[in-house]
């Protein structure tokens, strides 16, 4: 084949994946889309869980290592959150699905999350720090703002499906910065109105 056979595949299996869902593909229907059989499909993958941990294993991490500092940083990250659930799909519609595919998938899951977690509890502090954002009015209050940044990013997809035929397109962005804002002070108010 003119382009190595295996990238070929997985490149297939994604967008396959993102149309269809990941239990609305099977490895002959990716063998199908390529024109070439299933035994020479399953000579590079032997079942379609080995697809997806490879699929998520080659995923470049482009999310920012830094914490961000600054509210326009903070809104990149949403941004780049948006993106990231637009263009992998088919992770984001079936995320408890996958989990229970492989210890692997579990394993990245919760690495993700931890690592997400961690640079916007970072954040948020820096934020406080620079009166942007307010103190906690309880504790744990920035905890619970971050599950429910983390949990909008991975439920966003079904929710946007849903939403689309009610209400129409919704922003991702614009959902996070709505419960976001009553933590801003006055400061961050007047900064966030930049943006």
């Amino acid at each position: 084949m003119k382009k190595n056979t295996r990238q070929r595949i997985l490149d297939t299996a994604r967008n396959m994946f993102n149309k269809y869902g990941y239990n609305g593909v099977s490895l002959r229907d990716i063998a199908g889309e390529l024109n070439i059989s299933k035994g020479n499909l399953t000579y590079y993958f032997a079942k379609k869980e080995d697809i997806i941990e490879e699929l998520l294993a080659e995923e470049k991490d482009t999310f920012i290592a830094e914490p961000p500092e600054t509210l326009q940083e903070l809104d990149r990250v949403f941004d780049d959150m948006q993106k990231t659930v637009q263009s992998h799909l088919y992770f984001f519609l079936h995320h408890a699905q996958l989990s229970q595919v492989s210890p692997e998938i579990l394993k990245k899951q919760r690495d993700k999350y931890a690592s997400v977690a961690e640079l916007l509890r970072k954040s948020f502090s820096i934020l406080c720090s620079k009166g942007l954002l307010r103190e906690e009015l309880f504790p744990g209050e920035y905890v619970h703002l971050i599950d429910m940044i983390h949990m909008s990013a991975i439920y966003w997809a079904p929710f946007e499906d849903l939403s689309r035929s009610v209400r129409g397109k919704i922003d991702y962005r614009k959902h996070i910065w709505s419960t976001v804002y009553n933590l801003l002070t006055e400061k961050g108010r007047n900064e966030i109105r930049n943006i």
